[in-house]
């Protein structure tokens, strides 16, 4: 089975996510299908996809009718929608940033010593030390500790 994820399901997260913060309380499938350029059955299929995910996405309408039920726009992304879309930071991408901060320090000074402690501090947090300060950001995250 091919994935879905790349080509269609995370282009409409995303979108529904931007135009949530450009103000569209609802977000109408037509707005998802012009923002990504992709055929109203796939953004449908799309939505059909996202809408039973757990932890959700966002809320969407159900509107049964004769004929079966469609899904005809969604509104409040969570924080889990907002992380998957690349609008909230997720722990590992915080501990990539710290990593480069280390790496963006290290090539700045121009203290031989301060620069081997900084590429030693990268080499740390981004090697084992990495899964380590995932879950203490993770934490940070998730409980605000």
């Amino acid at each position: 089975m091919e994935s879905t994820w790349e080509q269609r399901d995370l282009p409409v997260l995303k979108a529904i996510v931007e135009l949530t913060e450009e103000g569209l309380p609802h977000v109408a499938r037509a707005d998802v299908t012009e923002r990504t350029g992709l055929d109203d059955d796939v953004v449908r299929a799309a939505y059909f996809a996202l809408y039973g995910e757990q932890p959700p996405f966002c809320k969407f309408s159900d509107l049964s009718t004769l004929a079966g039920s469609d899904i005809d726009w969604a509104r409040d992304p969570t924080g889990h929608a907002r992380r998957t879309a690349g609008g909230w930071p997720t722990s590992e991408s915080l501990a990539d940033r710290i990593v480069a901060a280390f790496d963006d320090a290290a090539r700045q000074t121009h203290d031989p010593e301060e620069r081997a402690r900084l590429i030693r501090a990268a080499e740390a947090v981004g090697g084992i030390g990495k899964g380590v300060v995932t879950g203490v950001l993770t934490k940070v995250l998730t409980e605000g500790v």
